[in-house]
């Protein structure tokens, strides 16, 4: 299907044509610097399919002739905020898939020129609140927002908060010189030694269409399975959410861009990292295990593998996205932060930001302070309370507190 049903277009120096469709969606986003993975056609095509439900686009697209040279993806909705009814515009690919560095993308040194422009045809459009979640914080779209929109006064006010930290690696020499500034390479060369020593032990990774679909099936029984015992994920909590994945990773092997890992033990799977690699970076967006092989750390041998091939790959980072879990903190050597601005205009959108107070902004930016191994403890301390009626607390805390 075609994304762009209703599209808004931009024309800064000559009359625009048409709307973009996924090819020139794609290579502008391979072009761009804030280019990445969720805002690409293969990501939000799916997302739109299966989330765009009581929604309207609202693309913003910036063309010189027939070229494009920038999007601003943004749909529309009517939402009840402090009890209040109001129309809210964010990103595509808001919420519900948990998204990280949701920008506007445009041709490289143009940036400026159009958000400018997208930024003018932002105020036409009807809304009571642009809620831009996912925003990282030292782009050049945050800046500009932060810098045209204050706290208080004027015709828009401004509410910012932090939201994710996103650690990540950068690969610089080789894997073997990374491995050494690694705390745990002694556990983990104990743990590959003992797993490729069992029989029908095997690592894959689908890249193509064909192996995509079995390999998503399996990541998704995974997933399911590991999140079973540990209250839910954020990221995949219904069927909607698994047929989402489904098409995306279809589309995604279509580019060239996925890399579905499982590893086999005994011939059946027992851990999955569902990556996509876009303009030399490697995406861990999320990973699943069986937890009958928790204590085997399974999955920490498969994130090695992951990180291992990423190197081999020649790729120049290793993205964990967002989370603050403790192994991320462990292999990663860098980090990044996500934000939430939120514009309210008008005489509604003022009435529901008063309503709401300060209070949610407050005690998540609070929350997202407090120390990752803070955060980390908490949430396995959170664990062990809920594990499967009949497992031991020592053998739900070795495995909730050896897996990655």
């Amino acid at each position: 299907m075609s994304l762009p049903a209703q599209v808004i277009e931009v024309a800064p120096i000559e009359t625009t044509v048409g709307a973009p469709d996924a090819a020139e969606w794609r290579a502008l986003n391979h072009r761009a610097r804030a280019g990445n993975m969720f805002l690409s056609p293969d990501w939000l095509e799916p997302w739109w399919a299966h989330f765009g439900a009581r929604r309207e686009q609202q693309i913003l697209c910036v063309r010189e002739g027939a070229r494009l040279i920038g999007v601003l993806p943004l749909f529309a909705e009517t939402v009840r905020l402090g009890g209040i009814d109001v129309r809210r515009i964010a990103f595509l690919g808001d919420g519900e898939t948990g998204c990280d560095y949701l920008d506007a993308i445009a041709e490289p040194g143009r940036e400026r020129e159009v958000l400018e422009h997208c930024l003018e045809a932002l105020m036409k459009l009807p809304w009571d609140l642009c809620d831009l979640d996912g925003v990282w914080r030292e782009s050049f779209t945050a800046g500009q927002l932060a810098a045209r929109f204050a706290p208080r006064g004027g015709e828009v006010l401004r509410d910012s908060r932090l939201r994710y930290v996103c650690p990540h690696i950068p690969l610089t020499g080789s894997y073997d010189q990374y491995l050494e500034t690694l705390s745990r390479r002694e556990n983990l060369r104990r743990r590959e030694k003992w797993i490729f020593r069992q029989p029908g032990v095997s690592i894959s990774c689908a890249k193509t269409p064909d192996t995509a679909a079995k390999a998503t099936d399996e990541f998704l029984q995974l997933h399911r399975a590991r999140w079973a015992v540990e209250g839910g994920s954020d990221g995949l909590t219904d069927d909607r959410h698994e047929q989402f994945h489904r098409e995306a990773s279809q589309r995604l092997a279509q580019s060239g861009a996925l890399r579905m890992y499982t590893l086999y033990a005994a011939r059946r799977p027992v851990a999955s990292v569902y990556g996509v690699v876009h303009n030399d970076k490697f995406n861990y967006y999320q990973s699943g295990y069986d937890p009958n092989w928790g204590s085997r750390s399974v999955g920490l041998v498969l994130l090695a593998r992951t990180v291992s091939d990423a190197f081999n790959e020649g790729l120049r980072e290793f993205d964990f996205l967002r989370g603050n879990e403790g192994y991320k903190g462990e292999w990663a050597r860098g980090e990044r932060w996500t934000i939430e601005l939120r514009l309210w205009r008008g005489a509604r959108g003022r009435a529901a930001r008063t309503a709401l107070g300060a209070s949610v902004f407050a005690r998540e930016t609070v929350k997202a302070a407090i120390p990752a191994k803070a955060l980390d403890a908490m949430r396995k301390a959170r664990r062990l309370l809920r594990r499967p009626e009949g497992e031991s607390p020592l053998k739900a805390a070795l495995r909730i507190f050896q897996e990655p």
